[in-house]
């Protein structure tokens, strides 16, 4: 009988542990600007969050342990910071990836700089998030993030794949909003509010698209069909041009290019010489921001 209860027990183990959460959460906190001799909590909010984000059970997809999305969360906590009452001010910048097939290479899918990431935080307090329940801005804001990364890595791999997780979004927000937390709210243009608005929005649904057009049918064909997979990439920014002639300056266009204007360069290069000027022309256009850069592929 003890021979049989310990079996079940480690057959349960491996099952357990074949498949994984769904995040590879890399999480740092710089506190260059907060005076303080106790450098243990920063170092306990540090290891709550990527605890949090790392073994949280985000979908009920089964996520073998290489399967798991690289992200990193960089916190930059501000001189507003008051350790002593667990009140914290902060920014932070999210950057997401995932891996195109055939290659060792690795994508950038998002980079995001949230600057109102204020919350409260005691060593004491579990975080712990409850999808319909508004719990703390902390675990609301990074079960936000943490959806946000699912959604636009599932758009990459099926068309509109994050269809389930940005309906999650969604309702995380108006949990916040209705709780009147910090930083929810439509008063700037590149806030979380408006990337849950642009994911949301019908309109812009040729932006998440064109994320499946960019990633599956063009980073991914590279190593068997370079040339294929270089034209896909242009459809694909055709297809965001069109949603940024709907939506001018759209935060998910912004952050696509923030991610990608060093990746397409690289990517048109090769290209010959219609396509290279024809690539300028069109992301000179859409992201005047990196003008600069794309100016190499007319030469």
């Amino acid at each position: 009988m003890w021979f049989k209860r310990m079996l079940i027990l480690l057959l349960g183990w491996f099952a357990a542990t074949a498949y994984a959460q769904e995040l590879n959460a890399n999480v740092i906190i710089n506190d260059a600007q907060v005076q303080t001799q106790e450098r243990q909590v920063i170092q306990q909010l540090r290891d709550a969050i990527a605890n949090f984000m790392n073994t949280t059970r985000w979908t009920n997809d089964n996520y073998k342990p290489y399967e798991r999305i690289k992200c990193n969360f960089l916190i930059t906590l501000t001189s507003g910071t008051d350790l002593a009452n667990g009140r914290y001010t902060a920014n932070v910048q999210i950057q997401s990836s995932r891996p195109v097939y055939g290659t060792n290479y690795e994508t950038v899918l998002l980079t995001f700089f949230d600057r109102n990431f204020n919350f409260e935080f005691l060593p004491s307090q579990p975080l712990i998030f409850t999808e319909n329940v508004f719990s703390t801005n902390l675990t609301a804001m990074l079960a936000y993030y943490a959806y946000t990364i699912l959604a636009l890595d599932a758009d990459s791999f099926a068309p509109l794949g994050g269809t389930p997780h940005i309906e999650r979004i969604l309702n995380i927000l108006n949990n916040s909003q209705q709780a009147n937390a910090s930083g929810w709210g439509s008063n700037d243009t590149r806030n979380r509010y408006f990337i849950s608005e642009n994911l949301n929005n019908p309109q812009l649904s040729g932006y998440r698209e064109a994320l499946y057009l960019y990633h599956r049918k063009g980073l991914d064909y590279f190593a068997d069909n370079p040339e294929l997979g270089r034209q896909n990439i242009l459809e694909a920014i055709k297809k965001i041009a069109q949603v940024n002639q709907t939506r001018p300056n759209a935060v998910l266009i912004n952050a696509f290019f923030d991610s990608k204007a060093e990746e397409l360069v690289n990517i048109f290069l090769q290209a010959d010489t219609p396509m290279r000027r024809e690539a300028a022309a069109l992301l000179t256009r859409i992201d005047p921001t990196n003008a600069n850069r794309y100016q190499v592929l007319t030469r």
